[in-house]
């Protein structure tokens, strides 16, 4: 019988080193550093809370300036702050002009005013405003400090 020439047969054999070939990269998003090493920096938003104070005048009024003219803190000396000013009306009693021997007696109001009613419970009413004082709210927020930090990876 022929043996074949080339026969496949398993063989142990030792090693007595492996060598290899280092391969240095940092991974997608870090930077090399003067040291060598791979480092990423990390921004961190750390919130806080904003609160501030602020003055209005209510709705249904207006600011204005100083003090309103006429009021008494015009004549103070004061009157350096906004003030706050809301329409309003003043009622005034109508004037009574005295009758004739035939007639009753007559009411009638100023110039400027407006009658309201008739007769001895005629008033006379002006366009006026009051002073009212502001109003005072605070509002919140949050916002956000930043800051960045290096990791070596």
């Amino acid at each position: 019988v022929n043996k074949a020439r080339f026969e496949k047969r398993p063989v142990t054999v030792t090693l007595s080193r492996v060598e290899s070939t280092p391969v240095y990269y940092c991974p997608t998003g870090t930077v090399e550093n003067s040291m060598g090493e791979c480092t990423a920096t990390v921004t961190i938003r750390t919130p806080y809370t904003v609160s501030e104070t602020h003055t209005a005048c209510p709705a249904d009024a207006t600011e204005y300036p100083g003090a309103a003219p006429g009021s008494s803190a015009s004549f103070s000396g004061k009157g350096a702050a906004p003030s706050c000013k809301r329409a309003a009306t003043a009622h005034v009693p109508a004037t009574l002009i005295p009758g004739t021997s035939k007639g009753a007696a007559k009411y009638a109001c100023p110039e400027g005013t407006t009658p309201i009613g008739e007769g001895a419970s005629m008033s006379c009413a002006a366009p006026t405003y009051e002073e009212i004082p502001m109003e005072t709210f605070t509002t919140s927020s949050i916002a956000y400090e930043t800051s960045t930090v290096t990791e070596t990876v």
